[in-house]
């Protein structure tokens, strides 16, 4: 039975393939000067972009987070009594889990790290100085708008609206470029907080403020009910304390006047025997809440996790450049596959054409 005339025309034997792609090689062979010319020019283009890059100093601290409950079993045993409630804190919340690294990159954590100061004087916040390295000062000066910034005068974070939307720009770019926060190893709980930027003292400040203002956080996020239960308790005993002196100098000065009253007068000794019960009542609620609050502050002690640094960079630190030989290589590497599709399309088409 003899074939479509069409299904001969379409089918392509191995070797008119091989005739094929042998006609395309000594096309392209022929024109291997202008393939050689095209990589030159995009290793020189990616040469060039290197060289210009800036220096970048990284910056890296990684901590680990430890949290004690050993031992509040029993605790929670004896505070129930109480009617006080010290098991586990909450498994949910903010930094519960992987939520603490998104904390690390949130927009609101790096504009209050970048309101801190950058010495001692005060004059000047890390924003000032990342504007200054990155030449973001000298830009907006220029500009009839903008003008003279400087965001020292609002380390409340009340910025106005112009330095606030300049904020957000320096925020925008380091949390997509220059700072990297994550898990060094997934099976670790160790965190890594890593911050690259231009100005080496910069770098180190910026990751370690950082992560002392997360970790202050995130140890208050844990704390924050008990702390404030064993603030009442204390408070609560110390009116209860004032309150037994008070009542003990009184109960002193009633039983002196019972000495030098006149037996004769059945009712001198009332105001003894009261002020003796009164004294009796809150010297016993006083022992009490004293007891309420020694547990509230062992279960405090027991909430409060422990934020270990596990490493912290130096001086000097590590310098991030862009290869020039890589650069090199990729944008020559690049730049000739460019030029052979172009090659191959411009023949493809004349082909057709004719």
């Amino acid at each position: 039975m003899s074939q479509n005339p069409q299904q001969q025309e379409d089918e392509i034997s191995l070797r008119e393939l091989i005739v094929k792609l042998r006609e395309i090689w000594n096309y392209l062979i022929k024109r291997w000067v202008i393939i050689v010319i095209a990589g030159i020019l995009g290793g020189g283009i990616g040469f060039t972009y290197a060289w210009l890059q800036p220096v970048k100093y990284m910056s890296r601290v990684s901590f680990a987070v430890e949290e004690s409950k050993s031992g509040v079993g029993g605790l929670a045993a004896i505070a129930g009594q109480f009617g006080f409630d010290i098991g586990g804190s909450s498994s949910g919340g903010v930094f519960s889990g992987d939520n603490i690294i998104l904390f690390l990159k949130s927009e609101s954590l790096c504009k209050e790290t970048l309101l801190t100061n950058y010495d001692s004087t005060g004059n000047e916040t890390l924003a000032d100085k990342y504007a200054e390295a990155n030449e973001l000062k000298a830009a907006w000066l220029k500009n009839r708008k903008i003008g003279k910034i400087n965001f020292a005068q609002y380390k409340d974070g009340r910025l106005p609206r112009l330095e606030d939307s300049l904020m957000q720009i320096i925020v925008k770019k380091i949390l997509k470029k220059e700072l990297v926060v994550g898990k060094p190893d997934k099976k670790a709980s160790f965190i890594e907080v890593k911050a690259i930027m231009q100005d080496e003292v910069l770098s180190k400040y910026f990751s370690d403020h950082l992560v002392r203002i997360a970790t202050d956080r995130y140890v208050e996020s844990k704390i924050k009910v008990k702390a404030l239960n064993v603030d009442r308790l204390q408070q609560r005993a110390d009116s209860l304390g004032a309150l037994l002196n008070s009542r003990t100098y009184s109960s002193a000065a009633t039983q002196q006047n019972l000495i030098d009253a006149n037996p004769a007068l059945r009712m001198a000794p009332v105001a003894a025997e009261i002020s003796a019960r009164d004294k009796t009542m809150i010297a016993t609620i006083f022992a009490e809440v004293t007891k309420n609050l020694e547990i509230a502050k062992v279960a405090l002690s027991q909430e409060t996790p422990v934020i270990q640094m596990v490493d912290q960079s130096s001086f000097p630190l590590n310098k991030e450049k862009t290869s020039k030989l890589m650069s090199l290589v990729i944008g020559g590497f690049i730049a000739g596959l460019f030029c052979l599709a172009f090659l191959l399309m411009r023949r493809w088409w004349k082909s057709q054409i004719i």
